[in-house]
Formats: C-alpha cells, structure tokens, sequence
C-alpha cells in the first residue's frame, strides 16, 4: 500500500499553537491534539495538516522512526487528515507494540469523538 504525501506541521511555532489552543483527545494508543485553521490559512492549503510526535522516552531514533511509521499508517487507513485542521498526532509506550490497523481502529474513535 503506497502512502500519500501528507502536508506537516514544520514550525515549532504552529505545532506549539495546537497544543496551546487546540483540543485534546486521547485513547489508549495515541493522543490526538487538533485545532481548526481559519479561512485564510485553509484558501491556500485547503487539506489538512499533520504532525506526527514521538518523545525520546519512548526509546532510541530506530524505535522512535518505527512509531512515526505506524502513526502514518494509521493515518492512512483512518482517512487521511482532515480537512481545515491542523493534527497533532502523540504517541505513546503502547503504540509502537502496536500494528498499524489497531492503532488506525483507535484513530477514526477519537475522529467521531472530536466530531471532525
């Protein structure tokens, strides 16, 4: 399955922003941080934004890498990134035991939780 490109979060200063105002919603697997874009932002780039987060204390860059993949993978089955909004995507301890599919059934719960 080929995985298409998905536009990210760069700046530390954007990705600050979500965690400041957005909203949070978190699951066994994975957190979900996202805050709407307003129109302006979106008339340029109309597809959603995504940051994939996994913290050294989850482990080495090897172990790190495989979680970003497992969380792009989700992503991917759970539908992409949402239109108009930026995402954060957090892993924890448990996501990187995990297969992409649980950690994408755990995705589309927290999407129809955060109502987006």
């Amino acid at each position: 399955m080929a995985l298409r490109k998905v536009l990210t979060i760069a700046s530390s200063e954007a990705i600050g922003a979500v965690f400041k105002k957005g909203r949070k919603q978190s699951g066994d697997l994975l957190s979900l941080y996202y805050l709407s874009r307003n129109v302006a932002e979106t008339s340029t780039a109309p597809e959603g934004r995504v940051a994939f987060i996994a913290g050294k204390r989850l482990g080495g860059a090897v172990w790190r890498n495989r979680v970003k993949r497992v969380l792009r993978a989700a992503l991917a089955q759970a539908g992409g990134p949402r239109a108009g909004y930026d995402l954060l995507l957090v892993a924890n301890a448990h996501t990187a035991a995990s297969s992409s599919y649980d950690v994408a059934q755990e995705l589309a719960i927290l999407f129809r939780r955060a109502r987006i």
